[in-house]
């Protein structure tokens, strides 16, 4: 048998490694970090908006499956903020639910 490898822990790895990062890099880290942060917020409240569009249709995940066409699961993922879903899947589910999918302005902060 071969060697076992030794597992460890993520922060531990990455202890080290930040260790070494230059100021641009951390630059970088910081500004990635925060384009995912404002994504993650973002499907948050795309899937508590669909989450509440269905509660107040009185559908249940697996109906609204079936008038979607969409896979109660990808709902399921959807509503908890961690799918990605398609525009088809959007359009499907905004459709179901009697709701147009629309484009907002938002105001940018100075």
């Amino acid at each position: 048998m071969g060697k076992k490898q030794q597992t460890i822990p993520y922060e531990n790895f990455m202890k080290e490694i930040r260790e070494s990062w230059t100021e641009e890099d951390w630059k970088i880290y910081d500004a990635v970090s925060a384009d995912f942060q404002k994504e993650m917020r973002d499907r948050a409240e795309l899937g508590a908006a669909l989450q509440s569009a269905r509660k107040a249709r009185s559908l249940t995940q697996p109906k609204l499956s079936l008038l979607a066409d969409v896979q109660q699961a990808e709902i399921s993922r959807i509503e908890r903020g961690v799918g990605n879903p398609t525009a088809t899947t959007l359009f499907r589910l905004t459709d179901a639910l009697g709701l147009k999918l629309a484009l907002i302005p938002v105001e940018k902060k100075n």
